[in-house]
């Protein structure tokens, strides 16, 4: 009554408020709360729940509603707090990156190569995985840029900020095949990659490419840059590289963006331990055991 007599809301937002409110209630019902007992710590532990399950701005319409709620119990003097007035919006929390496995990156770096538009194709993906770069930063990329005695790349960061790529043995075998067939092509710019009709690659033409390879070698995700990026990183963590090490080459101005994949790679190390420690294999074995039992 409150939403559409006062508030004078649409019935859309009234049918996605009523269910949100019945999902907090819930929530409190399983853990035999009334609502006026809430403290902050619980109001936490159920955002990070909402976390896991929903879209940054699902969750930030939730909590929009729940400190709504809480704003109209304390002026009935139901509540003397509103608890999720000091939590943080959901555009603060990142999701743990999409990272794909050694022998995924396996199957992308050796798309095949029969033509010129192949031989770039497969210098993106190798580009991407060698240097750690953005979508932007290899766009932007130029011949002069490239460096193949020094075997590395320059890289156009954000904010005009450069730093340089390296290249491994495979991305340079490529780029020595690559750079003179480049010559022959009609262009219009200086750029590394170019479209099909010699102007520099495109975003969408970028997005496209990978979209299509990721079917060719049956990914089992939709293959983005920022995912081989996220890859490149974590790869690097798991052996042992240092996290300021991967802060530069990734160009983050920050150390806690960096920080972010820690815990990708924290998150491994648990399922590499759990399936490799003998006490941890009988453990699932056992509770593997005590489902089937039950079922």
């Amino acid at each position: 009554m409150y939403l559409n007599s006062v508030k004078n809301v649409s019935e859309h937002t009234f049918i996605a408020y009523r269910s949100d409110l019945k999902e907090y209630t819930t929530f409190l019902t399983h853990h035999n709360l009334a609502i006026e007992d809430v403290q902050v710590d619980t109001a936490r532990l159920y955002v990070s729940q909402l976390i896991k399950t929903h879209s940054s701005p699902t969750v930030n319409r939730k909590l929009s509603v729940l400190r709504g709620l809480y704003r109209y119990l304390r002026k009935l003097n139901v509540v003397h707090t509103d608890v999720f007035s000091r939590i943080e919006s959901a555009s603060r929390y990142r999701r743990l990156p999409e990272v794909l496995s050694r022998q995924e990156m396996i199957s992308l770096l050796s798309y095949p190569i029969t033509d010129f538009e192949s031989l770039k194709i497969s210098l993106i993906i190798h580009m991407f995985y060698s240097t750690g770069c953005r979508l932007s930063e290899l766009l932007a990329m130029d011949v002069r840029d490239v460096e193949v005695a020094q075997q590395r790349v320059l890289i156009h960061g954000k904010g005009n900020k450069e730093r340089y790529g390296f290249l491994n043995p495979s991305t340079l075998t490529l780029l020595e095949r690559y750079l003179p067939l480049l010559k022959e092509v009609t262009l219009t710019e200086d750029a590394l990659f170019i479209g099909k009709r010699g102007r520099r690659l495109s975003a969408s033409s970028c997005h496209s490419i990978l979209e299509r390879v990721a079917k060719e070698v049956s990914l089992r995700v939709t293959l983005t840059p920022h995912m081989i990026r996220h890859s490149f990183a974590t790869h690097l963590l798991d052996n042992e590289a240092g996290i300021r090490i991967v802060q530069q080459l990734l160009g983050h101005e920050s150390i806690s963006t960096t920080q972010l994949y820690t815990h990708v790679t924290q998150k491994r190390l648990k399922q590499v331990y759990t399936q490799s420690h003998p006490h941890g294999r009988k453990r699932n074995a056992d509770e593997r055991d005590n489902n089937h039992s039950g079922s």
